[in-house]
C-alpha cells in the first residue's frame, strides 16, 4: 500500500510538473539574425579557432584533422570575417540560413505532432518522433508505476529554473547479486535530441522486453539519466536559435540575467578541468566558476557516489558516429585501453549486423580523436569513480544534418544503438547474443 502511494504521489508530481512546463514550448522569438554555417580550413585545436570557441563568437557543428565546420551568428560574422582573414584563413560559407531548417522542423512538430501527442496516453511512448520533456517524463512516471519495483524514479537534483533532474533504476530484485551496475546518461546537451530518444528507448528494452530481462537484467542493475539537462532541452523546443543552445540555463551575471547564460555540463566535472573549456560565459564550452557548480551536475555525482563503482558508464551524444573511451584531455591511452577498445569494438561489430553494413562507427581514445575537452562525465567516471569501462558515443550522423537528425532516421538510430548495447553488456556478463563464448555475430538476435 505505502508503495503504491509513493508511486501515485510521483505520477502525480510528474504530471504537475509537466504540465506547468508546457506553456513554454513555443514557437521561437522572432525576427532573429540569420545563422549561418561556415566551411574554415583549420581544425579546431588551431589558435585562431580556439580564441573564437573561448570569445563566444562561433560553435562547433563538425570537425576533422584539417578543417572546421562552424556556426556563425549574424551579429559576429563580421568579427569572425576579420579574425579569419587576419590570420590567413580560408573559408566558405556553405549554409546561409539554417534557422530555415529549424523553422520547417518547428512547423512540423507544431502543426502535426500536437494532436498525435494530446491524443496519447501516458504509457505510450514511440520512437518514430521526438519527445518534449512532458513526454518523457509522463513515460518514466508511468514505468514507476506499472514495474512492481522493477524501476525506481529518483529525482536527484532541482536546476535553476526549478525542474527536477531524474535518474531511473532499473532492478530485478528477486535475482541475487553481485550484479553489473551500468548507467547511462542522455540529454547532457540540450540540442542533441536523439541522445534522450535513445537513452529512453533503451531504458523501454531494460524494464519491458522480455528477452533483455531474460538474458540480461539477472546480471545486472541499471541507471537511466533520460534528461541531464531538463532545462536546456525544454529550451530547445521553442524553435528558432534556441533550437541550437547547448548549455543548461542558468544565470552567470544576475546584473545581466538574460546575457550569456548557461553553463557546459559536460565541461563541469572535476577532472583535468579547464582542459579544451572556456572560461568565457558566452562561450558554448563554458566551464562554469568551478567543478560541480551546476545543479544538475552536483546531484548526479552526488548520487553517483552513492552507486559506487560502474562497471560500464555511456554517454550518448550526437553526432559523429563515433564511439569514444578516455581520455579527454590528453591524447594518452589510458593503461586498460586494449580493454577498452575491446568492448567498444562490440558496440561497432554490432550496428554494422543491424544496419547491415550501411553505418560505420570509428573507435578510438576521445583525446586523439575529437581533440582535447576535459570537464566531461565520461572522464570522471573513469577517472575519480572508477568505472571499468567508460564511453561516449556520438551518434548519427556524419554531418549532413547534425544535431537536426530528422525524424525518419530515429527508429534505426535507436534500434542500432540499442544492438550496440546488448552486445557490450551481453559479452561483459558471458550471457546472451554476444556473450565470450560465442564470438561470431553475423547470425545473431541482436536488437
Amino acid at each position: 500500500m505505502a508503495r503504491w502511494l509513493i508511486c501515485c504521489v510521483l505520477l502525480a508530481l510528474l504530471t504537475a510538473h509537466s504540465s506547468a512546463t508546457a506553456a513554454t514550448t513555443t514557437a521561437g522569438p522572432q525576427n532573429e539574425g540569420a545563422v549561418q554555417l561556415w566551411r574554415v580550413q583549420r581544425s579546431l585545436e588551431d589558435p585562431v579557432m580556439r580564441s573564437l570557441l573561448d570569445d563566444g563568437l562561433i560553435d562547433h557543428w563538425a570537425h576533422d584533422q584539417t578543417s572546421s565546420i562552424v556556426l556563425v551568428q549574424e551579429e559576429q560574422a563580421g568579427r569572425v570575417r576579420r579574425a579569419l582573414s587576419a590570420a590567413g584563413v580560408e573559408y566558405a560559407v556553405e549554409q546561409e540560413d539554417l534557422l530555415s531548417l529549424v523553422a520547417e522542423e518547428q512547423h512540423y512538430l507544431n502543426s502535426k505532432k500536437q494532436q498525435q501527442r494530446s491524443k496519447r496516453e501516458i504509457n505510450r511512448m514511440d520512437w518514430n518522433s521526438y519527445h518534449t520533456l512532458e513526454d518523457i517524463e509522463g513515460y518514466i512516471g508511468w514505468l514507476n508505476s506499472s514495474t512492481n519495483g522493477v524501476v525506481q524514479v529518483l529525482p536527484v537534483a532541482s536546476t535553476d529554473e526549478g525542474r527536477p533532474v531524474y535518474v531511473v533504476r532499473v532492478n530485478d530484485r528477486g535475482t541475487p547479486g553481485p550484479k553489473k551496475r551500468i548507467w547511462i546518461e542522455g540529454g547532457i546537451h540540450a540540442r542533441e535530441w536523439i541522445s534522450p530518444a535513445v537513452t529512453t528507448f533503451l531504458l523501454h528494452q531494460v524494464a519491458t522486453n522480455p528477452d533483455w530481462q531474460r538474458s540480461i537484467l539477472p546480471y545486472t542493475e541499471w541507471y537511466f539519466v533520460p534528461v541531464a539537462n531538463p532545462d536546456g532541452y525544454e529550451h530547445t523546443f521553442r524553435g528558432g536559435r534556441a533550437r541550437l543552445w547547448r548549455k543548461n540555463r542558468s544565470i552567470n551575471d544576475n546584473s545581466l540575467p538574460d546575457r550569456c547564460k548557461g553553463v557546459d555540463l559536460n565541461r563541469n566535472w572535476d577532472l583535468k578541468w579547464g582542459v579544451g573549456a572556456s572560461k568565457n560565459p558566452c562561450s558554448e564550452l563554458y566551464m562554469g566558476e568551478s567543478p560541480f557548480s551546476e545543479p544538475e551536475t552536483d546531484g548526479l555525482k552526488y548520487i553517483m557516489e552513492r552507486v559506487g563503482p560502474l562497471d560500464l558508464f555511456i554517454t550518448f551524444h550526437s553526432f559523429g558516429q563515433s564511439v569514444l573511451y578516455p581520455w579527454g584531455w590528453t591524447k594518452d591511452p589510458p593503461k586498460n585501453a586494449k580493454m577498452l577498445h575491446r568492448v567498444g569494438r562490440r558496440y561497432l561489430e554490432a550496428v554494422q549486423h543491424v544496419s547491415k553494413g550501411k553505418t560505420d562507427y570509428t573507435l578510438g581514445g576521445s583525446g586523439a580523436l575529437l581533440g582535447f575537452a576535459s570537464g566531461a562525465t565520461d572522464d570522471w567516471a573513469f577517472g575519480v569513480l572508477g568505472a571499468k569501462y567508460a564511453y561516449t558515443i556520438e551518434l548519427r550522423d556524419t554531418g549532413h544534418y547534425g544535431f537536426l537528425l530528422p525524424e525518419s532516421q530515429i527508429g534505426n538510430t535507436v534500434r542500432e544503438a540499442a544492438a550496440g548495447v546488448q552486445c557490450m553488456v551481453t559479452y561483459m556478463v558471458n550471457s546472451g547474443v554476444c556473450a565470450r563464448r560465442r564470438r561470431n555475430v553475423s547470425n545473431r538476435n541482436l536488437g
